[in-house]
């Protein structure tokens, strides 16, 4: 397996590498979702890239946030520039940059962040026809999920091994960005889970009630390499060199059968350790609840990055021949395969006292202790009674070192930007044309009596979800046939929706579920969801209609075209986009644009539940809604799932009542009402006023409401 290091600055990297990580990733200065590391300018990532692809260290290079429509173009060019510097792969989450990136710099390797959110075998499918070589996956899977994964794809898989974790599944968190502006899709997270919060109506440890602890697994590597886990990451490009090189070196060891010392690891920042969920069945104990630890912690590996001395060496063999009259000769031939020849510019003349001795030229050209050359068999050939410079030995040794150096980074140096024919932008079709459409009402329910209402209102269109917040009955959508047939009289179409986090045994849940009953079309959370809908097509006699929710996180008009060919019908956009860039979305899309318009945001999706921590029995279907109160006094509302997920809400809810005019100037096809968390009259009442803003009439609410991002848009 391989082990994956962070470096968040050129000492860290050092710290990995010197340490024994097989491979570093490391973000520039932009599209990076770790802004506030140092990062690595172009020289600096230059530099980088050869410092590792000498010492034979791979480097994956992070481009993993959502792109704007005018950075996309800026951030096409800079994969090209990355795939011409040598990087081995990049980490990638924007959907538009992805298949830019397959047309446009084919050659280069794609590794899915875990921003993506893969969590099941199905989320594979697209992955697979997208190229996409490698994936990082949701800290989330147990080890039973991963090794499923891995026996139903020949994607590679790469897992956390080690470091902070999110608590709420990563790609789905908009905490930080509802809260502050600060989106954590775009490097730029505040982090509002380690702050304090008061848990309304339930009794916890402590106030850090959504901080995890840190991930350790170092105890659990064999489980990992028996699941099929091809790469072992380890987080943190925010910490220090010294925590980079404990932590690699500590689990260099673990890795290679030697002996480590597991204490070593919390001589460096952390949290204290958690295995998180990867132990099937057993209780995470994940949650810190108590306040953050102020006190330096200060491990034992500074000397690995502030020595110039290399610690980690290439082997090699060396063969020396100098005869009378001749140049002194070298070959070298390093354990990766790589053979330089070097010849000096002075002969060898007869010595007039007592010539060279093979341990005098041995010692000169062994002198390689900041170089990173480790000389395991030596062969010298020397003729008796010779005479050469000391210093000639000496620029021989630095120029062999140099021609071997280059003749490692030559296979990188040696890339050309390629676009292959197949790859290449296809030519515009119908397909491509934009539509200008009128703008619609969709609501969402989870109900009979609430479809009615919304229905009786003027709908045109549901998206129903059942009693996804009940854990019975056993058949949460039991009222969906119920709710098409109603729909198919009102000549309403009704789409059952499919919650966005669905692991492997949900969505077998989910399979049966759909197969007992009537409905239009899916308004899918993930890919993995949508391949289900796919395969079901097949049974249903005829293709569903997919409509895309906001959690595939569209951002620019290429993730538009990527879904758009992956046959999406309706595609909702990202609830961190602004209503200008929304307008571009729609003048460039053949199908409609979807927004959420009004309603409850969810702010965080996580696996963790705060009841199961105090010991589960089932107090979610009795004493939810929870509140979280920060320290400014803004309650945001809890709720559990039938699945055991906890879905934290936004504070206010969004209300875009106020601006129809400028939500249809936008051309936006669809505004959407939540309804799922709420009675038949409060969904009666909302459809109606929306229904009478879109019809023209003046309308007016009562309450505090936000605008979410679509006035002032994200960081």
């Amino acid at each position: 397996m391989e082990l994956l290091a962070p470096a968040g600055s050129f000492d860290a990297l050092r710290a990995a590498v010197e340490n024994g990580a097989d491979a570093v990733y490391l973000g520039g200065k932009s599209y990076s979702a770790r802004a506030s590391a140092a990062n690595f300018s172009s020289e600096e990532l230059q530099r980088a890239l050869d410092y590792c692809h000498v010492r034979g260290v791979r480097v994956y290079v992070t481009v993993n946030t959502l792109l704007r429509e005018d950075e996309l173009q800026g951030a096409v060019a800079y994969l090209g520039d990355l795939h011409r510097w040598g990087a081995d792969a990049v980490i990638v989450q924007d959907l538009g940059l992805i298949g830019r990136a397959r047309r446009e710099v084919p050659d280069l390797e794609l590794h899915g962040s875990t921003q993506m959110t893969i969590h099941n075998p199905l989320d594979l499918k697209l992955i697979e026809r997208l190229g996409i070589k490698r994936v990082v996956l949701a800290r989330e899977l147990g080890i039973g999920a991963i090794r499923e994964i891995h026996d139903r794809t020949p994607v590679e898989l790469e897992v956390f091994v080690h470091g902070a974790l999110c608590i709420c599944y990563s790609g789905q968190c908009l905490m930080s960005s509802l809260i502050g502006g600060r989106s954590g899709n775009r490097g730029q997270c505040a982090q509002p889970c380690r702050q304090p919060y008061i848990v309304e109506g339930l009794e916890v440890p402590g106030e850090y009630v959504l901080s995890p602890k840190d991930l350790s697994l170092i105890s659990h590597l064999g489980i990992l390499r028996d699941a099929g886990v091809t790469s072992l990451k380890i987080e943190g490009r925010l910490k220090s060199p010294d925590y980079v090189g404990v932590v690699v070196r500590t689990y260099r060891a673990a890795l290679d059968g030697r002996e480590y010392q597991a204490d070593e690891l919390a001589t460096v920042f952390n949290r204290g350790f958690t295995t998180a969920y990867l132990l099937d069945n057993q209780k995470p104990q994940l949650i810190t609840y108590d306040p953050p630890v102020k006190e330096d912690r200060t491990g034992s590996a500074q000397d690995t990055y502030r020595s110039p001395k290399a610690f980690r060496k290439v082997r090699a063999d060396l063969w020396v021949n100098l005869r009378l009259s001749k140049a002194l000769e070298i070959n070298l031939l390093d354990e990766d395969g790589y053979h330089v020849h070097t010849m000096g510019s002075i002969v060898a003349s007869s010595a007039t006292n007592q010539g060279l001795t093979k341990e005098l030229v041995q010692e000169k050209l062994l002198r390689l202790g900041n170089d990173p050359l480790e000389i395991v068999e030596l062969n010298i050939e020397l003729d008796d009674g010779l005479h050469l410079p000391v210093s000639e030995i000496n620029q021989v040794r630095r120029d062999l070192v140099r021609l071997w150096e280059e003749a490692r980074l030559a296979p990188y140096k040696d890339r050309r930007l390629r676009i292959s024919r197949q790859g290449q932008a296809p030519r515009p079709s119908a397909f491509d044309v934009p539509v200008r459409f009128n703008t619609k009402l969709a609501v969402t329910v989870s109900d009979l009596a609430s479809a009615q209402a919304a229905m009786d209102s003027g709908a045109d269109l549901l998206y129903f979800s059942g009693q996804v917040h009940r854990r019975s009955p056993q058949d949460w959508l039991y009222e969906l046939t119920k709710t098409w047939t109603l729909g198919q009289e009102k000549g309403t179409p009704v789409f059952a929706h499919i919650e966005r986090i669905t692991e492997s045994h949900v969505l077998r849940d989910i399979r049966d579920r759909l197969r007992r009953h009537r409905f239009d079309g899916v308004l899918v959370g993930n890919f993995g969801s949508w391949e289900l809908v796919k395969e079901l097509s097949s049974e249903f006699s005829h293709n569903l209609p997919v409509h895309t929710d906001w959690s595939f996180n569209v951002f620019n008009s290429q993730s538009v075209s990527l879904l758009l060919r992956e046959g999406a019908q309706v595609i909702t956009a990202s609830l961190e986009l602004q209503l200008s860039q929304i307008r571009h979305l729609c003048a460039t899309s053949s199908v409609p644009i979807s927004i959420v318009a009004h309603g409850p945001m969810e702010s965080m999706v996580t696996k963790h539940c705060m009841f199961r921590d105090q010991g589960c029995r089932y107090q979610c279907q009795n004493q939810a809604p929870l509140f979280l109160r920060d320290k400014k006094g803004y309650r945001f509302p809890v709720y559990f799932d039938r699945w055991c997920n906890m879905h934290i809400l936004n504070s206010r809810e969004v209300s875009l009542l106020e601006h129809l005019e400028q939500v249809k100037d936008a051309g936006v096809g669809y505004v959407r009402i939540e309804g799922r968390l709420k009675d038949p009259a409060w969904v009666r009442s909302v459809v109606d006023l929306y229904r009478s803003g879109l019809d023209g009439g003046a309308v007016e609410i009562e309450g505090e409401f936000t605008k979410g991002h679509y006035f002032r848009g994200v960081l």
